[in-house]
Parts: C-alpha cells; structure tokens; sequence
C-alpha cells in the first residue's frame, strides 16, 4: 500500500491526542488553560479591579473609583516539526505504517509542547537554539527572587513574592528543584517533606497547589548562557495561549525540507512534518515570580 503524501488536516480526535501529549511536556499547557485565538496578534484589556465596597450613611454622598485599562497584544508564531524516516516506509503493510506514525506523531507532540514553555518562559528558539527577536522572555519581566541554600525557604518566598492581587494557582519546576525538593526529610522523622513528588518528579501538586515539572523550566537546551531558573510561581490564568489554526500534517518525498543538506531522494528517505500556529499573551508579569541561583549552574539538567 503507497503512503498518501497529500497536506491534510488532522481528524480532531487525532490532533485531540497530540495536543494532550503536549500538556505532558509544557508546563503552561499543564497549568493554564487553552483558548481558541484568531488569525491575529490579539488584543488583551487588562482590568486591574481596585475598587472596594463602601459603607454610606443615609443622604451621604456616594464615591466612585477611577480605573484604568492596560492593553496587552498577543504575540503569534508558527511551529514546524520535521522527521525524516526511511521510504521503505510507504511499501511496509497498513499496520506498520500506522505504528510508526504514531511514534512520529507522539515525538512531534513532545516536541510542539516543549516549544510553548522555551518561547513564552525564555523567548527561546530550541531547534535554532537561539534567542527570538520581538519576544520578551518571562524570566526576564516575573518577580525575580534569587535561591538561597533552604528550598523550603525559596518555596515561601516565591509565593510572598507574587502580587497579592493574584492567586497562587500554579508552580512550574524545573527537574533539578523538583529533584531538590524530593530529597528534603523532616530531621525529627526522617519523612519525605514533600511526599507528593514521586520518584519520576511529574508533580501533580505541592502544597495544594496545581505543579508540572519539565526540562523547559530551566531551558535546559540553552547552551549559550544559562537561565539559571529553578521554579515559576503564581496566576498561570494571566499566561493566555492557544492554537491560531487547526494542526496539519504531510509526508513529503523530494527535496530538502528541512534545509539539511541532504536531499530526500538521494538519499532513500521521506519527511514527516506537523505544523502548527499558537498565540499567547502575558497579561501581568508580576502575578508571576521566578527562582533563580545567584551563581551560574555547572552541569546540564534534564529534560
């Protein structure tokens, strides 16, 4: 049976399981959730919401607060995720041909997740591996609180450190502090004091609070310089992301798609491509503080 080669869209209970596998590796997709978006750089009004009830006597005047909006514009980019197989791949029998694309798709799921958290937590490209023009990372503008030795301690200054206008509703780790923050045993009892981080450090809560943890948190594919960030804080409901367009997907037989050098025919492969349009807006960058080690950190974390 030939492979069908043709631009297709993906049914929507297909793109429904890749944008899940997603949230497995992108901490926002995990603690914030998605929206549909325009084909456009949306625009946010932000209501800051200080008014207050007020006691009035009878016949007494009645005051009024004055309020202003902050307007913030969401940013779009486009992701493209190429894997090259072998061509014997389009004469191999309906079944295999299934199993395979669905590695596929399930390693380019990953990897559309991963790029969510590396642009809006780093304004990172990690393929180019290289730093975004006209996008502001979130380490750079969240409440920055520098770690200390006591992770229990770094834990109740982040959340001192978010604005008090904003609930804690969410706490992205990098895998060095959730690995931390595992280790940590009370000295009277010698108990686990955050038991709630298994072995795998795929937090679901700590302290009641919503947790993901990932490699992305810190960037740990940022060569250049390190972000040193171990943790991010606060209202993840101000992060506002989703898809701009429905996920497409196609094989292609000839060329050099992915500007390798190699030529597909020549060299007895296809490409396998995914592509996909998010937008995001951070709507308050201070309802959100981040760790960070003063020193720059020696080893490589994990992904």
């Amino acid at each position: 049976m030939a492979l069908d080669t043709t631009k297709v869209l993906l049914p929507k209970e297909v793109a429904t399981v890749i944008t899940q596998t997603a949230k497995d590796t992108s901490t926002i997709a995990a603690l914030s959730p998605s929206e549909p978006q325009l084909f456009l750089d949306k625009d946010y009004m932000v209501f800051t919401g200080n008014s207050e009830a007020e006691v009035v006597a009878e016949g007494a005047q009645k005051s009024s607060y004055d309020e202003s909006l902050t307007q913030v514009v969401g940013k779009r980019f486009k992701v493209v995720t190429t894997t090259r197989v072998t061509s014997e791949l389009q004469w191999a029998d309906e079944d295999s041909q299934l199993e395979i694309i669905d590695s596929i798709q399930r390693d380019q799921a990953q990897a559309l997740g991963r790029v969510l958290d590396y642009v809006v937590y780093h304004a990172f490209d990690p393929k180019k591996k290289a730093k975004l023009e006209g996008f502001t990372a979130l380490d750079d503008t969240a409440v920055a609180v520098t770690a200390t030795d006591d992770r229990v301690a770094d834990i109740d200054a982040l959340a001192e450190a978010v604005n008090d206008r904003y609930d804690i509703n969410g706490l992205a780790l990098s895998k060095t502090m959730a690995n931390e923050l595992r280790k940590i045993r009370v000295p009277s009892t010698g108990q686990r004091f955050y038991p709630e981080i298994p072995l795998n450090l795929q937090v679901g809560q700590l302290e009641g609070v919503p947790a993901a943890t990932s490699g992305t948190v810190n960037g740990r594919l940022i060569t250049d310089t390190p972000t040193n960030v171990l943790a991010f804080m606060g209202d993840f409901s101000l992060i506002r992301w989703g898809m701009v367009r429905d996920i497409y997907s196609e094989i292609i037989q000839y060329g050099d798609p992915d500007q390798t050098g190699a030529d597909l025919k020549a060299h007895n492969q296809i490409a396998y491509r995914t592509e996909a349009m998010y937008s995001y807006a951070i709507l308050d960058p201070k309802g959100i503080a981040v760790l960070k080690t003063a020193a720059k950190p020696t080893g490589k974390e994990g992904k």
